[in-house]
């Protein structure tokens, strides 16, 4: 049975890499040109240099030690971080509405309905999530770390936690707010001014790189990587927000479930 698991995840995950690189080049061949780009400006290279140094320089004063974190509250958290990405993305969304674009085209929200972005969302996060879980595994070889315990620290909070009050926030958080906030800033934003001013191929890289980084994780940054490449291709390939989004809060709501199902 072994053998038999061990092919069919190698074939798994020869079908998830064959299939991303063909959408790869399918969509940067022609210089990737389904999202629209024209109306950033200088302005935004500006607002985007402020988010990148005060999203680093905010993750790098935070981090806690283990012993804290059976006693943050977790409600608190919730609430600075919908206060924190408030403060970073109104002026940037504000900017955009002040020079009169409707924010739904600049995101691509209104590309395709609803229901067709849900659907391409969640089918592109499962063909993801077995070349995300083997760079996940490979990182944990080569780096010789424990993938059950060396996680980001949301993740241990949410752990530590046995209380239905404490660990709602957390799901709130991981589910909703940083989906939607993260994929605003990292695809919607910073992805699409790079791509204005330095091309689709290094704004699909930097925003990766960015996005990885932000979560301050060693042992997560390489599949972080690939997932923040996986979630800018789909924004690329669709033209809509929204895909990502899916994909992130499904992937967000898949760990929450597996970090219960061990701890329960």
């Amino acid at each position: 049975m072994n053998f038999l698991s061990n092919v069919a995840l190698v074939l798994l995950l020869g079908l998830s890499l064959g299939m991303f690189l063909r959408l790869f080049r399918r969509v940067y061949a022609g210089g990737g040109d389904t999202v629209q780009v024209g109306f950033f400006s200088w302005v935004d290279l500006v607002l985007a240099f402020v988010f990148v140094f005060l999203s680093v320089s905010l993750a790098a004063t935070v981090s806690m030690s283990p012993t804290a974190y059976e006693n943050i509250d977790t409600q608190a958290m919730l609430w600075n971080s919908v206060i924190w990405w408030a403060l970073i993305l109104g002026p940037i969304l504000l900017s955009l509405r002040f020079r009169g674009f409707k924010l739904g085209s600049v995101f691509g929200i209104d590309r395709m309905p609803v229901g067709r972005s849900l659907l391409l969302g969640i089918s592109l996060l499962i063909s993801a999530y077995p070349t995300v879980f083997a760079v996940g595994v490979l990182t944990s070889v080569l780096l010789k770390i424990n993938p059950t315990t060396d996680v980001q620290e949301v993740m241990r909070i949410f752990e530590s936690e046995t209380a239905a009050t404490q660990r709602i926030p957390i799901i709130l958080l991981a589910v909703v707010i940083a989906p939607v906030a993260e994929e605003l800033a990292f695809r919607g934003y910073l992805y699409g001014v790079i791509k204005r001013f330095f091309g689709a191929v290094p704004a699909l890289v930097l925003s990766g790189i960015l996005f990885a980084l932000i979560h301050l994780n060693l042992p997560s940054f390489f599949p972080l990587l690939v997932l923040g490449w996986v979630f800018a291709l789909a924004y690329e390939l669709s033209g809509s927000l929204l895909v990502p989004m899916t994909m992130h809060a499904l992937f967000n709501a898949l760990n929450l479930t597996l970090a219960l199902v061990e701890h329960r």
